[in-house]
């Protein structure tokens, strides 16, 4: 949405630079600061967009899942398991609205040292991590209710921490 807003103004600002040198200038005088503002409103009623975290080995697990202070579900998962293909868009559209918990995705082929510290042996495998601990776990394709179930618990004991 933001590219929409950013099209909107761009051939304005494109115009008052293609005009004369003193014109350009009155006019991107008079079009800037509504180019800005129109941008500030636009990205100040956006909704924050739900952390999806990519994590490539592990120093970036222990910065973004160990040391964060939201509650982390790790998805191990892999490029050829069909199984995870379902299950990590659902749980991005599950986490869709909520800002409080992230979403870590390892690629067990390319994170080894992560699947044997964890001992990871199928895929897709989900731990939920708080405070740098795992708390719950499954492995395998779940249904819907059951990963709400596991989020809606992240949520409660987050809120009860707060």
């Amino acid at each position: 949405m933001l590219k929409i807003a950013a099209e909107g103004i761009a051939p304005r600002l494109a115009a008052c630079c293609s005009i004369g040198a003193t014109s350009a200038q009155s006019s991107c005088q008079r079009i800037a600061p509504q180019a800005a503002k129109a941008t500030q409103k636009y990205l100040s009623q956006s909704q924050p967009l739900h952390k999806m975290l990519v994590i490539k080995d592990h120093y970036e697990f222990d910065q973004k899942v160990i040391n964060s202070d939201n509650p982390v579900i790790v998805n191990f998962h892999a490029e050829w398991c069909d199984p995870c293909k379902i299950l990590t868009p659902k749980m991005l559209e599950l986490l869709e609205n909520s800002n409080e918990i992230d979403l870590a995705v390892i690629d067990v082929e390319t994170n080894l040292d992560l699947v044997e510290t964890f001992e990871v042996k199928a895929v897709p495998a989900v731990l939920a991590f708080r405070n740098g601990v795992v708390v719950d776990k499954f492995i395998g394709l779940v249904d819907a209710n059951s990963i709400e179930t596991l989020i809606d618990k992240l949520k409660r004991k987050q809120q009860q921490k707060q």
